[in-house]
């Protein structure tokens, strides 16, 4: 009887011993990181809008049907290019009238100063009265006022045959034409034809508060530069709204000498090339600007960061594997979905960077090798 019971016992001993070995093997697994130093930038981010550098309205300045469109909808031109054509026939009949009454007046004016040269030596002669010559003088006057009220009508013909060939100004893009071959052109509403823009570069428009803009001052003056003066030290980067990254860049070139009192903030632009043509003025685009840059700051994974009512928190394994929680202060987003940890943590704390949803404060866990201690 005494052996069975001993045996029983030793049973439950064993058992015992069992169930302590599985629940120390059930203990909950995380994986764990030290915070990693890095050089974290930061940036003002703002949302703003491209634009065309130059864009501008060709509109007429000549009345008459319009004979000649020389370009299609959305194609390139040149400089110089001549786009639409406005019937040419009574401006060139006006220029030919025009050139005809300047060689009249140039006949009147010759025929003047020559009757004025025989007044005069008729009069230095005695032959004829002062009053003639004063009267040669006069009529001298009037054909050299004359001409040059003829050569002004005939600058202004020149002109108005000029305003029947619309021109680009300079390289871009053409929008949609607004009238077509024999439509009859108002020149006196300076109508529209037209919208020429040139697409490269652009410009970024954005808003940033009276802060960030400080902050961009104090960069510029610690790289030596003039506030007031722009250029490629301080860069704008963009990106598509739904884009990742930010491919684009060019340099800040105007920041607003004041701040718009009813929105509290200061308007910025920078200057992005587009050769390739993928952008285009009126896209909403992502905005960032670099306006400190901190060394060595530790960083840990987004994903290691919660959020509760005493502020945002990280759990950590102290001593025994034992879980603490750490309030944190974050401070700006680092490269490869990391963020700065301004206050809180220690280059040697072990960061649960995963498995932390099913562990608490106080509890035991068994801690999955770190990336760095993993054997080669």
């Amino acid at each position: 009887m005494i052996g069975k019971r001993s045996g029983r016992l030793a049973a439950l001993v064993v058992l015992a011993l069992a169930s302590g070995a599985g629940a120390q093997e059930r203990l909950p697994l995380v994986a764990v990181e030290k915070p990693k130093a890095m050089d974290v930038v930061q940036y003002l981010q703002s949302t703003g809008t491209l634009a065309a550098e130059q864009s501008v309205d060709l509109v007429a300045r000549a009345s008459g049907l319009l004979e000649k469109v020389n370009f299609r909808d959305g194609e390139k031109v040149k400089k110089g290019d001549v786009i639409f054509g406005i019937e040419r026939e009574p401006y060139e009949i006006s220029l030919a009238s025009a050139q005809a009454d300047v060689r009249q007046q140039e006949a009147s004016l010759a025929q003047a100063a020559a009757n004025l040269t025989r007044q005069r030596d008729l009069k230095d002669k005695s032959v004829v009265s002062a009053s003639a010559l004063e009267d040669a003088i006069a009529q001298h006057a009037i054909a050299e006022s004359q001409l040059a009220a003829a050569r002004a009508r005939l600058r202004t013909a020149e002109l108005n045959l000029g305003y029947t060939e619309i021109t680009a100004p300079f390289d871009g893009i053409l929008s949609a034409r607004l009238a077509d071959v024999g439509a009859y052109i108002n020149g006196a509403a300076a109508q529209k034809l037209a919208t020429l823009v040139k697409p490269d570069p652009l410009h970024v428009n954005f808003t940033a508060t009276d802060r960030q803009v400080v902050e961009i001052r104090r960069r510029m003056l610690e790289r030596g530069m003039q506030v007031g003066n722009f250029g490629l030290p301080v860069s704008v980067e963009l990106s598509l709204t739904d884009g990742d990254g930010y491919p684009f860049n060019g340099p800040l070139d105007y920041v607003a000498p004041e701040i718009d009192p009813t929105t509290g903030t200061m308007a910025l632009r920078g200057e992005i090339a587009n050769p390739d043509l993928l952008l285009s003025p009126g896209m909403f685009v992502k905005v960032r600007v670099a306006v400190a840059m901190r060394p060595d700051a530790l960083t840990v994974p987004e994903r290691a960061i919660g959020n509760t009512q005493e502020g945002r928190t990280v759990l950590v394994v102290g001593e025994e594997n034992r879980i603490e929680q750490r309030l944190v202060e974050i401070g700006a987003p680092a490269e490869a979905g990391r963020r700065e940890i301004r206050s809180g943590l220690e280059p040697d704390d072990r960061v649960v960077i995963r498995g932390g949803a099913a562990v608490a404060p106080g509890q035991v866990v068994s801690v999955e090798a770190m990336p760095q201690e993993v054997a080669p």
